[in-house]
């Protein structure tokens, strides 16, 4: 991650949801939403069922780091949209954007397992598939079609869990302990309440946080309880955190905040703990270079092994974590650097200062089955708190850091400091921890009279030492430094076998240096690590960690020892080293490292300037083995410090504010007696204590006793006491040195004085004088207001000073203001632009007087007296006593030497003397009852400790600065000013400007002495980098940053190194980013009587400057250089003007050319005379070969010549060739070759027997080709069977095809640019383009001899060409969604110069793949209509469409190409069919055009099968006897040309797919077209005709089916009497058409099974015979404008219901016929089986047929069927009649729907139904004849009988008597 770009860049996401399965719930409406980042949220369409399908793209964009994007989360939620939102969640699923970059292409096609993080039962929830790519600046889309594969449903073998089909439920337990070192952060707004009078009189400067910790992993997070009041809050805290293990997020973030009770809370600190860090998979996986996206392994961690490792659930400590942020004194609100509390704001991520610890222990556990939630939050138990106190164990550690140098400071600062700590020890700004020497003494910055300013340690080197307390890990970081020692000697190691390869060394050389390398990787892996079983504070997480290391360390020298016995080649060593060095790496990690890093900040008047960070084990000492100490313990090294800075666009990231030198150590204390700095300088410690008086009136000066430098601490001399085991060397002494730097001539009898003139003019005016200065830079009238003091005498007059860097007569010229005098780059030569200028005079005065040299020798006892005087305290002190002077002070020093023989380590006794002096002071304040507020800011001066050189060694450095290349333009003009700053110590020395240019040539050498004060054995062995910096020169000689490097010196200590520097490229950077190379090399020499110093370097002819001398600089050779300079083409305009009249210059480091002027560039944009060669005299090695610089200028009025454009070719070795040679002229004709003199004549094509193909000639058209080359059977059908052409299909671009090369063969495009790159991400305006190439060859030494060939001969006319063009767009897909339904509506936009073609009307609704099938045609005038812009735009109905995107393509190298991209040849000559010959000429034209065109003979021909050209003999037969025969082929000798032109370099029939562009996301695919383009000059004569390639259009087809009858229906129903019956009705429809679907009328009461309905269905429907696929247009919404296209295979579905009046119809049965590949019917019933129709395997007994194939109509017997559990079952028979009709057939032969009119073809008459088929509803009376009264007559008559017999009865008896 660390080696992530922080550059921001566009990215674009592309997520497409496709389908989702299995989702839980019934009579859902599934909606998917997806959260990607930080806020941006989109949501699908709404959609059906638990299976539906979406197929939706979502696009999201970013600009952002690429360090920032991966670590974005991609949260899937899918919600049932019929539920309320709180139980709408139906699943999720979470990975981040890292996992997704790390795939191969950046692309990812998985199903994800939703899960429900709140479902404790961890089932489940469905499945939801998904593509997904994430886009960079370049980067193409995956082709998803390619994608898929036959196993692409394969849900369990493309599943994306972490670990198999299923998810865990887990827990991660977070259990805080305590915290402490928190800073105090609210101070300024408690004492704010005091000043309103809200605030009581509590003590403002104890005011804590109060403090609470977040958690937060994968999207989720816990808090813990706030603590207030408090800097060391006790949480004793749990939180759980459930999840779904293993996770697709890979780290924990803890964030500490202070709880505010107004406004938002405030972070502390944040710290990210990689999960990858404490877990382990324990599978054996392979060893990759990045992250693994491999999801059955644990939260993508990494390991690089076939090795099976033990795995480990994440766990961590009890261990301390710490925060880190911005500083930790708050003197104001809204502090600027808060936000680096939050881990983000800063570049690199980290805090700049430490804030505070944590005691924490995180474990996972899975949850059982069943099991319930845990809280969110609990107290940890008694036991285990008690049982972490082991954990908090403090030891005494002492850290001392030596500060060598300090230079690089860019300001001249005063009262400089530097202060180092560890944690809050060593802070002096913080009271609560224990004094320490960690600040240095104040100095102010010395100028180094260049650029820079430094400290002045001379041989005295201060050193600083911190006392502190921290638990004893020292075994984790053993562990950890001696891999990280190995991984530094393997990678020094590899870079020396990678230059030897480089410098093609002798092989034995090499394989002897890797064997060497690879016994010392078996030695060094065979060391033992430090175990941490039996440490105090070791933990789980420590003995897992040391068990994985343990095994890869075996595993490695296992594969050294294998690798040294059997690797025979250099390359596969080099590998297999880079290997082990990869897997080192991923154990190189200390996830529980509780040592705060070690912080060194820079401070001036007591404000933090800048600071750096170095880790605590880089300094730590082991006293059990040399390989377990840090890679910095007691070593030289070299710091450099940053600006602390929240911006991540600030300029402060690449600004050094300073650069340290410092040998540091850090050690347990009862390993002090260790300590040694291996230095020969001795360790001095001087006590200071300031003398003050105050100025009374009528009393004069008063003492006032002694106190620190400040004045306000009293250090009477009483309080300083010497330590154990040291002695005060001698009393206290004046300390003067101060006081010396005021006045430098006093004792001296001879003194040079000086002055400068300086003198200005405006342009075109002479130099007049500005002023004059004294050597102060004080302005004085003239020179003669230069007095010499009393006693002192002129020895000569003033003269002008022509030692210096300056002209003959002393002259130093500028261009400034009155803003950058302070600032100006002095010249040595004098040029046009300068208006200012300078010289120095000097003069010598000495002593006459010898009473005034004893008066100027008193005054300097006077001085030695070492008094100051000010104002006040707080006043700046001056030397020369003043009237308003009331205080002065002086400096008493003591010095202390140790008195036993500890050596350095003595210094650790001063902590005594330190304790001592503290009680004191304590006891004065509470003498003097001084509230705590005074005392928290003072701290009591400490002892200063210092390193002593006594020898001082003289160095001499030589800089050889040859040239840069390739630098960034900083100058509105497009150049920079370029010069080098180098600086070595406290020495800078600065080259000449270069101006105007990008690959400046300074060829100069700098000759530094120096003066060292040091360890000569440490700048042996840790020699300092040299600090290379390149700025450019602007108008006002002020200086602006390009880039810095560092590069090793040559160190020449004895005369025995012989060793020559050689000049190497180096790149410079600028906040990371690579600005530009030098070409540079150093070497720095011990100057002593024993080393002979080299030969100064030969001076430059005219400037007087040294050079880099013969034997350094590179070797040049006689070279030859040819320019093909065609034209300059879409050049931008300048400064508002058009370019009218451009001319070229080229330049090769100091060659240059220069070409003629277009006189007319919109009428000619090239040039006359294109071609020029110049001879030149350049390095014979590629690496330091100048680069080519194109400059495009414009010839204006007035003289004026602009830079309108240019490129720089930095790798100019393509163009580099042997030197031509003459070819031998061939005699005319052809080689002795036979020719048959049988001639072999055809007349038509051959037919070959056996081979006749039934083709529907209606299926083949130029889509079934273009089909059939994709190799999409479906949708090409038989023309894969014809035998007829295919077409290349290409990816990509044409030009981008390996065999053409971007059509450069005769001439390249070059991108021209020009403008200020203001920042890192800006890039140059684009300004045009160069039309042209070069040829480099070498030419003998020895001029007399002859020249070779010119390479560029019989060029073609560069006149202006007519063109007839013809673009053919296919189709596109994978468009940008541009409407808010994730759709677009395209349409064609075509450009070129002025003429513009826009296809708005034919707009294709509501589609991201669009099929166009368009010809568009324009005439074109080449070059000046070059560039054809084909673009797509979306159509809206209000408000401006919307451009998805566009491609250019260059028509004019495609004209100019030897492959003649004009007109793609296809495969063969046809004349008739889809795709007939549509060029200009013939083939034989083309072939006679061809062979005059090379010089050969005209073809002969024998016959029209068999020709000879250039000498070689062709036949038809060759080319054609595997070939089928094709009724569209054209004339035999018309074909075999064809198949000659085609054995040329030529561009086939094709198809080619460019990427849309949008302006707004630069190099970001909007989607991609295919297209080609054919071009016509109109020289030739016409064309033939255009191909067809319109859409294919469905056809009107009819199907008509007549429903005849039915039988063995199943009965449904039971009636009132208890019979069984069926009211059977048939519905129909065709797939696609469901709204359409017709039925019959419906057979009542069918009592067994049979019905007659003689009743005939119509289905009109669109067909498209080439695809086979039914096209349904119906509009999505009432509301949509257009229809949308949805294509079904043909399938009749036919269905018998149940008919019921009450409740809703039943289904019975059903048929499914394909119409295509339907069975044939069967004649007769009792043979109609499910036999007849294809069962699951595809088996039938009937034949199978495509209906629209049938002449005649199809009537028999189909069997009807259901589904059972079983499968299917026959449930009745149909018969029924079936027929296609085409449209034209239906109107003559029309026919209406059921029995309506027309009834006719053929006529259905009323079906013969049986009497009880009726409605009982409609028909009562029938009801009763044909249901009761048949069914129930006897038993009704019995009942009349008996009612009459009964009435006669009645009557009988009431009438008898």
């Amino acid at each position: 991650r660390s080696k992530l770009s922080e550059k921001l860049e566009d990215f674009q996401i592309r997520l497409k949801v496709v389908c989702g399965r299995q989702l839980t719930g019934s009579n859902i409406k599934p909606v998917v939403q997806v959260k990607m980042g930080k806020v941006k949220m989109k949501i699908t369409k709404i959609r059906k069922g638990s299976s539906p399908v979406w197929n939706e793209l979502l696009m999201y964009n970013f600009h952002e780091s690429l360090k920032e994007l991966y670590d974005y989360v991609v949260e899937f939620t899918v919600n049932n949209s019929r539920k309320l939102r709180s139980d709408s969640l139906i699943g999720s699923f979470k990975l981040d954007v890292g996992s997704i970059y790390d795939q191969p292409g950046k692309y990812l096609l998985k199903w994800l397992l939703l899960t429900d993080p709140d479902d404790a039962s961890n089932s489940p929830k469905g499945y939801l598939k998904i593509t997904v790519c994430v886009l960079g600046a370049g980067d193409q889309p995956p082709d998803e079609s390619a994608a898929k594969d036959e196993n692409e449903d394969d849900v369990e073998g493309n599943l994306l869990t972490p670990a198999g089909a299923t998810l865990h439920s887990a827990n991660f337990a977070l259990s805080l302990f305590s915290a402490e070192d928190l800073p105090q952060s609210i101070i300024a707004f408690k004492s704010m309440k005091q000043k309103i009078g809200l605030g009581g009189d509590e003590d403002v400067s104890k005011t804590s946080v109060d403090a609470y910790l977040t958690f937060k992993f994968a999207g989720k997070k816990r808090v813990t309880e706030v603590i207030k009041e408090t800097n060391e809050p006790v949480w004793n805290e749990r939180l759980n955190l459930p999840l779904k293990f293993p996770s697709m997020c890979d780290s924990i973030k803890l964030t500490l905040k202070d709880w505010d009770r107004v406004g938002c809370d405030d972070p502390i600190g944040s710290v990210t703990i990689p999960l990858s860090h404490i877990s382990s998979t324990g599978e054996a996986v392979k060893f990759v270079t990045k992250r693994l996206l491999n999801f059955h392994v644990i939260c993508n961690i990494q390991f690089y092994s076939v090795f099976l490792f033990p795995g480990f659930l994440p766990t961590f400590g009890p261990s301390f974590v710490n925060f880190y942020g911005s500083p930790r004194e708050f003197t104001q609100l809204g502090n600027s650097l808060d936000e680096l509390n939050t881990g983000k704001a800063s570049l690199d991520g980290e805090g700049c200062a430490y804030r505070g610890r944590a005691m924490m222990e995180l474990l996972m556990r899975m949850d059982e089955e069943g099991a319930e939630p845990k809280p969110p939050s609990q107290p940890v138990n008694e036991e285990k708190i008690a049982l972490v106190q082991k954990y908090m164990r403090r030891r005494q550690y002492r850290l001392v850091v030596g500060f060598e140098s300090a230079n690089l400071i860019r300001k001249p600062l005063e009262r400089i400091e530097f202060e180092v700590s560890m944690g809050n020890y060593g802070n002096k700004f913080d009271c609560d921890v224990k004094l320490s020497a960690s600040t240095t003494e104040p100095h102010n910055a010395v100028f180094d009279g260049v650029h820079y300013h430094y400290l002045a340690w001379t041989s005295k080197k201060p050193i600083m030492m911190v006392t502190s307390q921290w638990e004893d890990i020292s075994f984790r970081l053993y562990a950890l430094n001696l891999i990280l020692r190995i991984i530094d000697e393997l990678q020094d190691q590899i870079t020396e076998v990678n230059l030897m390869v480089k410098q093609k060394e002798d092989e034995i050389e090499i394989a002897s240096k890797i064997v060497t390398i690879l016994d010392e990787v078996i030695l060094n892996t065979g060391k033992k690590l430090p175990n941490p079983r039996g440490r105090t504070v070791s933990n789980q997480l420590d003995r897992r960690i040391h068990r994985q290391r343990v095994q890869m360390f075996e595993m490695i020298s296992q594969e050294a020892k294998e690798l040294r016995q059997n690797c025979t080649d250099a390359q596969e060593a080099i590998a297999a080293l880079h290997d082990f060095i990869q897997r080192l790496e991923l154990v190189s990690h200390e996830p529980q490292n509780s040592f705060p890093d070690v912080i060194i900040w820079m401070l001036s008047d007591n404000k933090r300037v800048a600071y750096t960070r170095i880790p605590a084990y880089d300094l730590l000492y082991s006293p059990e083995r040399q390989d377990y100490c840090g890679r910095f313990c007691s070593k030289p090294c070299t710091l450099t410090l940053k600006y602390p800075t929240a911006n991540t666009k600030s300029k402060k990231h690449y600004k050094v504010p300073a650069q340290l030198r410092i040998i540091a150590w850090l050690g347990r204390a009862k390993d002090q007696s260790n300590f040694e700095f291996h230095s020969k300088g001795d360790i001095s410690v001087i006590q200071d204590t300031y003398e003050t008086e105050i100025k009374l009136p009528f009393k004069g000066w008063t003492a006032d006793g002694y106190t620190d430098i400040t004045g306000e601490i009293p250090l009477p001399k009483s309080v300083f006491r010497c330590p154990t085991g040291w002695l005060w060397d001698g009393d206290w002494k004046i300390n003067s040195d101060l006081a010396s730097l005021y006045d430098t001539t006093l004792g001296h009898m001879h003194v040079v004085e000086d002055a400068f003139e300086f003198e200005m003019r405006d342009v075109g005016t002479a130099w007049q004088v500005r002023k004059v200065t004294n050597g102060k830079m004080e302005t004085i009238c003239d020179m003669g207001a230069i007095k010499v003091p009393s006693g002192w005498e002129w020895e000569n007059e003033w003269t002008v000073d022509t030692k210096r860097a300056c002209d003959e007569d002393g002259w130093e010229y500028a261009t400034s203001d009155d803003q950058t005098v302070g600032e100006l780059v002095w010249s040595t030569a004098e040029k046009v632009y300068h208006n200012s200028r300078k010289r120095r005079l000097v003069r010598s005065r000495v002593c006459v007087d010898h009473k005034a040299f004893k008066k100027a020798e008193k005054t300097a006892e006077l001085l030695e007296e070492g008094w100051e005087y000010a104002t006040t305290m707080g006043c700046e002190f001056h030397i020369d006593p003043k009237m308003l002077d009331l205080v002065r002070r002086r400096k008493w020093s003591r010095r202390m030497v140790t008195s036993d023989d500890r050596g350095s380590a003595a210094i650790f006794q001063l902590d005594k003397s330190i304790s001592y002096m503290f009680t004191f002071f304590c006891v004065l304040e509470s003498d003097k009852k001084a509230n705590k507020k005074d005392r928290h800011y003072q701290k009591i001066p400490l002892p200063k400790i210092y390193v002593v050189y006594e020898s001082v060694w003289q160095l001499h450095l030589r800089a050889y600065i040859y040239q840069g290349r390739d630098l960034i333009a900083m100058d509105g003009d497009s150049f920079s000013d370029p010069l080098v700053l180098v600086s070595f110590l406290n020495h800078t020395a600065r080259t000449e400007v270069q101006k105007h240019t990008l690959n400046p040539i300074w060829d100069e050498t700098m000759m530094l002495d120096i003066k060292f004060y040091g360890d000569i054995d440490h700048l042996k062995k840790y020699c300092p980098e040299v600090s290379v910096e390149v700025f450019d020169s602007d108008d006002l000689n002020s200086l602006q940053f390009m880039g810095r490097t560092s590069v090793k010196p040559i160190v020449k200590l004895d005369q025995e190194n012989n060793q020559t520097p050689k000049l190497e490229w180096h790149d410079i950077t600028k906040a990371n980013y690579t600005t530009g190379n030098v070409l540079t090399a150093f070497e720095m020499i011990l100057k002593n009587d024993k080393i002979e110093m080299p030969l100064p370097p030969p001076l430059k002819p005219g400037v007087n400057l040294p050079m880099v001398p013969f034997g350094i600089r590179p070797v040049l050779q006689r070279t030859a250089i040819e320019f093909l300079i065609w034209g300059v083409r879409t050049m931008k305009p300048f400064k508002l003007l058009s370019v009218n009249s451009p001319s070229v210059l080229i330049q090769i480091g100091a060659v240059e050319l220069r070409t003629k002027i277009i006189k007319n560039l919109k009428k000619q944009p090239n040039f006359t005379e294109p071609l020029y060669y110049i001879e030149a005299n350049l390095p014979v090695d590629d690496l330091y070969f100048p680069p080519i610089v194109i400059r495009v200028k414009d010839n204006r009025k007035f003289g004026s010549r602009p830079t309108v454009g240019q490129h720089i070719i930095t790798k100019s070795i393509q163009y580099r060739i042997k030197p031509p040679v003459d070819q031998p002229q061939q005699d005319e004709g052809f080689e002795e070759t036979k020719v048959s003199t049988d001639l072999a004549i055809e007349v038509e094509p051959p037919a070959k027997p056996g081979l006749k193909l039934q083709i529907r000639e209606e299926e083949l058209d130029w889509w079934s080709k273009f089909y059939a080359s994709l190799g999409d059977g479906g949708n090409c059908r038989s023309y894969m069977e014809s035998g007829l052409d295919l077409i290349k299909v290409y990816k990509d671009e044409l030009e981008k095809q390996e065999e053409f090369n971007h059509f450069s063969d005769f001439i390249q495009t070059f991108q021209l640019f020009r403008g200020k790159v203001e920042n890192e991400d800006d890039e140059p305006d684009f300004a045009g383009q160069f039309k042209g190439t070069f040829r480099i060859y070498t030419l003998p030494e020895d001029s007399r001899e002859p020249s070779p060939p010119r390479y560029f001969q019989h060029l073609p006319p560069s006149d202006v060409v007519e063109v007839k063009v013809r673009i053919y767009v296919i189709r596109a897909f994978g468009l940008a969604p541009q409407d808010a339904n994730g759709l677009s509506d395209p349409y064609i936009k075509i450009k070129a110069g002025k003429k513009r073609i826009v296809d708005r009307e034919n707009y294709i609704p509501m589609t991201l793949e669009p099929t166009f099938g368009k010809m568009f045609e324009l005439d074109l005038i080449l070059p000046m209509e070059k560039d054809l812009y084909v673009e797509v735009f979306d159509w809206d109905l209000i408000g401006t469409d919307d451009k998805i995107g566009e491609t250019v393509i260059d028509l004019e190298n495609r004209y100019l190409s030897k492959f003649k991209a004009w007109c793609s040849l296809p495969e063969t000559y046809c004349v008739t069919g889809p795709c007939p010959w549509r060029d200009q000429m013939k083939p034989k034209e083309w072939l006679d055009d061809k062979c005059c065109k090379e010089g050969w003979d005209e073809p002969v021909w024998n016959g029209n099968t068999c020709v000879m050209v250039d000498g070689k003999t062709y036949k038809l037969d060759d080319y054609e006897k595997d070939k089928k025969p094709c009724k569209h082929w054209g004339p035999a000798d018309e074909r075999l040309a064809l198949y000659i032109l085609r054995t040329f370099p030529h561009v086939s029939e094709h198809v080619e797919t460019r990427p849309l562009l949008h302006d707004a996301l630069p190099n970001i695919e909007q989607g991609r077209l295919q297209l080609w383009v054919d071009m016509f000059p109109k020289s030739f004569g016409d064309p033939g005709l255009p191909y067809n390639i319109e859409p294919r259009k469905p056809s009107k087809y009819f199907l008509r089916m007549i429903v005849w009858n039915c039988s063995e229906i199943p009965m449904m129903d039971v009636s009132v009497l208890g019979d069984k019956m069926s009211d059977i009705y048939f519905k129909g429809w065709i797939s696609g058409l469901e709204h359409k679907q017709q039925k019959t009328d419906v057979h009542y009461r069918s009592l067994d099974g049979t019905g007659n309905f003689n009743w005939r269905f119509v289905f009109p429907f669109d067909y498209l015979p080439q695809e086979r696929m039914v096209h349904v247009a119906k509009k999505d919404h009432l509301w949509s404008l257009d229809k949308t296209v949805t294509k079904f295979p043909p399938v009749l579905n036919i269905q018998v219901w149940d008919n019921d009046l009450f409740g809703p119809n039943e289904y019975i049965s059903e048929i499914v016929l394909p119409i295509t590949n339907m069975p044939k019917c069967c004649k007769f019933q009792r043979f109609c089986s499910l036999k007849n129709v294809p069962d699951m395997q595809g088996n039938c007994k009937m034949e199978m047929v495509n209906l629209f194939d049938q002449k005649m109509p199809l009537k028999g017997w189909w069997p009807l069927y259901r589904m059972v559990d079983c499968g299917r079952e026959q449930a009745g028979k149909l018969e029924m009649s079936i027929e296609i009709l085409t449209e034209q057939e239906e109107e003559e032969k029309r026919a209406g729907q059921g029995r309506d009119e027309p009834n006719m073809h053929p006529k259905l008459d009323k079906p013969n139904r049986p009497a009880t088929s009726f409605a009982w509803f409609s028909s009562p009376f029938k009801s009763l004849r044909y249901i009761i009264w048949r069914k129930y007559k006897w038993i009704i008559l019995g009942l009349l009988a008996f009612a009459l017999f009964l009435t006669f009865f009645v009557m009988f008896i009431y009438s008898f008597p």
